[in-house]
């Protein structure tokens, strides 16, 4: 009676998981298109990443009341401060910073593939996650996956100092593995810490970007292209988005979790098909499949869906 017991929680924190890892690749990939569009449409990477914490740290600030201010909903100053670096506004600077050296592909293929990697080898390492063949299999399929559908980018010449642009990407992933490898050694509510980061990440962020940018350039700010952003980064990002990947890392582990922001190239090419008018090519097609059959092969979605074991009776 105990193993079904264990059988089927099991099997709940799973399907439990990969809804998390889900939703989590889903409200980035949401996120990602609207920062592109915002880009394009005369806002800097700095506007959105005020307007993200600003609203990420409102909505998650009651929560953070709730749980404790003092010591920082029992996670404590110092952790709480190693997170907000790792996995907020430092790592998005990163991240978006990026983008102002190298092309859109490189980073959709440097960033998952290093979180990946690094995540996955630091899982071992220091969780002692055990890694099976199909586990490191589908982790290697999914890898060969995210670089055909960034190859037609990273083919392209991208200028002198793409390299630089290359290096962001890179340490902004590194910083997000190790908030993923802590947030699980540290055995930290996912909601607890999404709630510390948000909120130290508005108070480091938003005094930061009133002195450089100045009031007069917010003020300056369409506020119907701004508002909506805020929503998107803030909300769905900076809050949604981070809590999910939270979960996942908590029900699924940091080796499983991680093959969630793979998706986020795919899934970006897919939206790319009703709101630009964007068809994949032959090689993002394959890339794709590859991505799928690799997150499959690694999760083993037929564990998650196999039905329940109802517990025997004592006779």
């Amino acid at each position: 009676m105990v193993d079904a017991t264990s059988d089927t929680e099991g099997s709940e924190r799973r399907r439990w998981g990969l809804v998390s890892g889900a939703t989590m690749a889903l409200g980035a990939s949401v996120s990602f298109a609207a920062a592109r569009a915002a880009l394009v449409g005369g806002l800097q990477a700095t506007d959105l990443i005020f307007a993200r914490y600003v609203v990420a740290g409102l909505v998650m600030l009651p929560l953070l009341l709730r749980f404790g201010v003092r010591d920082l909903a029992g996670i404590g100053l110092g952790r709480g401060l190693v997170l907000a670096v790792l996995g907020g506004a430092p790592f998005a600077l990163l991240q978006t910073g990026g983008y102002g050296f190298a092309p859109l592909a490189h980073g959709a293929v440097i960033a998952p593939a290093t979180v990946t990697i690094v995540s996955t080898i630091g899982a071992a390492l220091l969780l002692r996650e055990r890694l099976s063949s199909n586990h490191l299999a589908g982790a290697a399929i999914v890898l060969a996956g995210i670089v055909l559908i960034g190859w037609d980018g990273i083919a392209q010449p991208a200028g002198e100092r793409a390299w630089l642009g290359d290096l962001l990407f890179f340490l902004s992933s590194v910083l997000w593995a190790g908030f993923t490898l802590l947030l699980r050694l540290w055995r930290l509510s996912a909601l607890r810490a999404t709630a510390v980061v948000a909120v130290l990440s508005a108070l480091a962020t938003t005094p930061a970007y009133l002195l450089w940018a100045g009031p007069a350039h917010l003020l300056a700010l369409p506020l119907g292209t701004l508002i909506p952003q805020g929503l998107i980064q803030g909300g769905v990002q900076g809050a949604l988005t981070m809590y999910a990947y939270g979960q996942a890392v908590v029900l699924l582990g940091v080796s499983r979790a991680v093959l969630f922001p793979a998706l986020v190239p795919a899934i970006s090419v897919l939206l790319g098909i009703p709101i630009v008018g964007e068809i994949p090519g032959p090689l993002q097609i394959l890339g794709l499949a590859l991505v799928t059959l690799g997150l499959l092969t690694t999760i083993g979605l037929g564990g998650l869906l196999r039905p329940r074991r109802r517990p025997r009776r004592r006779s």
